[in-house]
């Protein structure tokens, strides 16, 4: 008898058509943070995540070895599950993501997409580091809107992102904030502020219903603080197009994020799609 040979399976083509998509999931959705230092555990959160009730996933590649960015690897991570996936790699994250130039990072977004990811996030202050991760230099704002340009002719949605950590922001500083994040020609707009006191949380749901209001994208309103578990649970009820989880707590996963398991059984409580 012939002996069987095992291959593994090619690589989807790349389509655009079959990519997956943030937009195209019924809002508002869960999903989960993955930070893992290699691609295999990586994979396994995924998996385990979507298990669990994570709806798509954002990818901390910055906690990876730089040698394992390859196509290769990155194809068979934007490949593992057929849930959308958006990679990130901020300034300021874990394992020297803050030695790579911002030039450099906005080439990873893209061999990220040319692998699979369905969106890339984007900092606010790319190319130009500023307070409130907010660049207000035109050259580093037009270079912004030619990788957006880029990234949406290779298929890929665009979500950009600003972390005011530690620093509360009223509602009418966040609406003029984020309207300056979608002018710059983006799927999705994301902020995080924090909320401390009562006062600051009830002014964060005001926000987040001024937000839905006032933005023609989807968008992400997130506080970190005393109040940040509730905000985080309570945004998507308001308006926000979704809310993160970790699967589990970590040395790398840590913070005001509840986990997966616990926010799918608290915000389907919630009855999300459901109009009383």
């Amino acid at each position: 008898m012939a002996s069987r040979r095992h291959h593994r399976p090619p690589l989807p083509r790349k389509d655009h058509r079959m990519r997956p998509s943030f937009l195209k999931l019924n809002a508002p959705y869960l999903a989960a943070i993955v930070i893992e230092p290699t691609p295999e555990l990586t994979i396994a959160n995924i998996l385990n995540g979507e298990h669990e009730g994570a709806e798509a996933f954002m990818v901390d590649i910055a906690a990876w070895n730089p040698d394992c960015l390859t196509k290769e690897t990155l194809t068979r991570l934007f490949h593992c599950c057929g849930r959308p996936m958006m990679p990130l790699c901020y300034r300021s994250r874990n394992l020297g993501a803050d030695k790579v130039s911002d030039d450099d990072r906005a080439e990873l977004m893209i061999r990220c997409i040319d692998a699979g990811a369905a969106a890339c996030d984007i900092m606010g202050d790319l190319f130009a580091p500023a307070p409130h991760e907010l660049t207000r230099d035109q050259k580093a704002i037009d270079k912004q809107k030619k990788l957006v340009d880029r990234m949406h002719a290779l298929g890929a949605e665009v979500l950009m992102s600003s972390h005011i950590y530690n620093e509360y922001v009223p509602g009418d500083a966040v609406l003029e904030h984020m309207l300056e994040i979608q002018n710059r020609g983006v799927d999705i707009a994301k902020i995080v502020v924090s909320a401390n006191t009562d006062d600051e949380l009830i002014e964060a749901f005001r926000t987040t219903v001024l937000l839905k209001k006032s933005l023609k994208v989807p968008f992400v309103h997130l506080c970190n603080g005393k109040f940040a578990r509730i905000q985080r649970y309570m945004a998507p009820v308001l308006g926000a197009a979704l809310t993160f989880g970790f699967r589990e707590y970590t040395a790398h996963a840590t913070g005001p994020q509840p986990i997966i398991r616990n926010a799918r059984a608290v915000l389907d409580e919630l009855s999300w799609h459901q109009d009383y």
